[in-house]
């Protein structure tokens, strides 16, 4: 029975030919589906690494303001509330997310409406503000302004999060580079880069911004992701078992990082042991 990864064939195709060009097993965290649609378009852009706050599963009904076009866009969920989520494990996920995300990124001239409607720019060099007029269809969605001028702000969807980038000839091997980006603190293996520009310039927009999870996560994620094969074949694992028994087999024990985990530095890299 063939498998469809949770992405459209044009943008699956581009994994397919990366995993290929480097020899490599590009494991990919499962995407909203409703970001998707909005790859490509000028009037939105990928999230990046800086943007912690989280994607609507879907849209909602606000009841003064009536219907609003946020599924796949990241919300502020103190407007949206439950109405854009799925589930209310979802709901609290995105809501503990903003309370971090809005109080270092949003500057507070342009939470109000008529704070933002004073300005031509964001103060400070600011980059995010939330859509805030009531009569927008899209009131509620996060825009990101790469100039910091108000007029240019275009609504963020979800970008491709990476499991991981499996070297096919050492799989067990599992090395990470630490360092800063857009001031967060980042990890990324070797390989990163290559994969990244490879699939960027040729899937319509820079989907893939950041390292992959394994270079960060303490156990495995329960959520599934999509298996990009060097030899063409995709695949998929569905929960955390099936992708720890993946790591224990055809990745030959391979490891992921941990925050307390022991660590070996080599020239500025962190490495598990063997």
């Amino acid at each position: 029975m063939p498998f469809f990864p949770q992405m459209k064939p044009s943008q699956a195709a581009v994994f397919q030919a990366a995993a290929r060009h480097f020899n490599v097993y590009i494991l990919v965290r499962r995407t909203n589906l409703m970001s998707l649609r909005f790859v490509g378009d000028p009037g939105f852009v990928p999230k990046r690494i800086d943007c912690k706050a989280k994607t609507a599963d879907t849209d909602f009904l606000d009841p003064k303001f009536g219907p609003k076009q946020t599924a796949g866009l990241v919300v502020d969920p103190t407007i949206t509330g439950p109405g854009a989520f799925k589930t209310s494990h979802k709901l609290g996920s995105a809501t503990k997310e903003w309370t971090g995300f809005s109080a270092k990124m949003i500057v507070p001239a342009v939470r109000t409406l008529a704070g933002q409607k004073a300005l031509t720019y964001i103060p400070n060099g600011g980059f995010y503000f939330v859509d805030l007029d009531p009569a927008s269809p899209r009131y509620g969605c996060v825009k990101f302004s790469s100039s910091s001028l108000l007029s240019a702000g275009k609504y963020i969807h979800g970008d491709f999060d990476l499991y991981g980038i499996v070297p096919a000839a050492d799989p067990s091997k599992n090395v990470a580079v630490s360092e800063m980006r857009l001031g967060q603190h980042h990890s990324r293996s070797p390989e990163l880069l290559d994969v990244q520009t490879y699939i960027n310039s040729r899937i319509g927009a820079p989907m893939v911004l950041h390292g992959a999870q394994e270079s960060y996560g303490a156990e495995h994620s329960d959520e599934g992701i999509d298996i990009f094969c060097p030899d063409g074949k995709m695949m998929g694992a569905e929960n955390a078992a099936e992708i720890a028994m993946l790591y224990n087999t055809q990745f030959k024990g391979r490891k992921l990082f941990t925050h307390d985990g022991p660590r070996d530095v080599v020239r500025g890299m962190f490495m598990t042991p063997a």
